[in-house]
């Protein structure tokens, strides 16, 4: 039997890379394959801010003439200015059911390449930052279809991962609510009498002024998340580029902005679930697929929660109250069914706890894995 070889690629190779998934998913309903435009400048150096503050070297594992496995190694200079780490990185890690041998191949690949770089321990993964959407490895919740930009994989990778010696660094939960909820009457008068005092604004994304209030996420994210276990601060070129990718899928009544005197204070971003629009897509953007993704776009009755926080100097004045209620207010207004938050730490009792008590449940478990080198 051939030995699994490793291939490092050339800068601009990525063809194969991107296109390996079609053959591990293949006639797996719940996979939604990406946009194949996107997945391309998200890899290239050029168009992803990501890459200048960062080292990415992808590998590809074939078995004999066949493609099997996977992998980014990543060293990402941000996060060790800001932990005081020598850290690496793998993600976007896909492989062969039927191969288990590749994925530590591939693995032994990363931990070459990071080491080589002065890091002293591999986590992941991590796909390409932590600023992204899709982070972590799926070990809990696989009877539901994932959420849009949330990681999904086969569950054998639990096992492959850890065969090659990895081991539980960090869980992120997602819950889960089926109705959506009506506020608890204590909650919606809080939330009255906080609209009273008056002297805090919540207002819709400008989609005319969208690269500024773009900004003004970004500063609140910066500030609200900085404390966050994995927090990396996210330049504003790596916003804007984010904030591009996803504009067509940005409901503006869905993402809010809280302000005092002008300046944001607090932000939550809702995106509606399109993954029924990309799955009939199958990774290429032809008029027809549009079409249907803009259809699924106004008929999705699915959010996820993908951010929301409030300034650190802010806190504890009932800026969060005020952002769920127009959340609530505008989910009716538009007959939203389901939603989603995602993610939250596995030890952040506080958020957990409030999700508990508006109803949700945990139901989907990522896991980081993490290795010394």
């Amino acid at each position: 039997m051939p030995s699994i070889t490793i291939t490092p690629l050339q800068p601009g190779d990525t063809k194969a890379f991107i296109k390996f998934p079609w053959q591990v998913y293949a006639g797996d309903h719940f996979w939604v394959p990406p946009l194949i435009m996107d997945r391309k400048a998200f890899l290239n150096p050029r168009k992803n801010p990501f890459f200048q503050h960062a080292q990415v070297q992808l590998f590809l594992a074939h078995d004999g003439g066949r493609t099997v496995g996977r992998v980014a190694a990543v060293i990402n200079e941000a996060h060790d200015t800001y932990h005081n780490e020598k850290a690496g990185f793998f993600g976007l890690f896909e492989c062969m059911p039927d191969c288990q041998e590749a994925t530590g191949a591939l693995l032994d690949a990363a931990t070459a390449w990071v080491r080589e770089r002065g890091a002293t321990f591999l986590r992941g993964p991590v796909n390409l930052s932590s600023n992204e959407l899709d982070m972590g490895l799926l070990v809990e919740g696989f009877g539901a279809s994932p959420i849009f930009h949330s990681a999904y994989n086969p569950p054998c990778y639990t096992a492959f991962i850890e065969a090659a010696g990895f081991s539980k660094c960090k869980d992120l939960l997602a819950f889960y609510r089926h109705r959506w909820p009506d506020p608890d009457p204590r909650v919606r008068e809080a939330i009255v009498r906080r609209q009273r005092r008056g002297n805090i604004t919540v207002r819709h994304v400008n989609m005319k002024d969208f690269a500024a209030d773009v900004k003004r996420i970004t500063d609140v994210y910066n500030d609200a998340w900085s404390d966050n276990w994995g927090f990396v601060p996210i330049t504003d070129a790596e916003a804007q580029h984010m904030a591009k990718e996803l504009k067509m899928a940005v409901i503006p009544e869905l993402t809010l902005l809280a302000e005092i005197g002008g300046e944001a204070v607090g932000c939550l971003v809702a995106i509606p679930d399109l993954n029924r629009g990309l799955r009939h897509m199958n990774g290429h953007l032809t008029p027809w697929g549009l079409a249907r993704f803009l259809i699924a776009r106004r008929r999705a009755n699915t959010v996820r929660i993908a951010l929301a926080g409030v300034r650190k100097k802010h806190r504890r004045l009932g800026i969060d109250l005020l952002l769920y209620g127009e959340l609530w207010e505008q989910g009716a207004k538009r007959g939203l069914l389901h939603g989603e938050a995602a993610w939250v730490l596995e030890d952040n009792t506080l958020i957990i706890r409030v999700m508990e008590q508006l109803g949700a449940r945990a139901y989907k478990r990522y896991r980081l894995y993490e290795k010394p080198v």
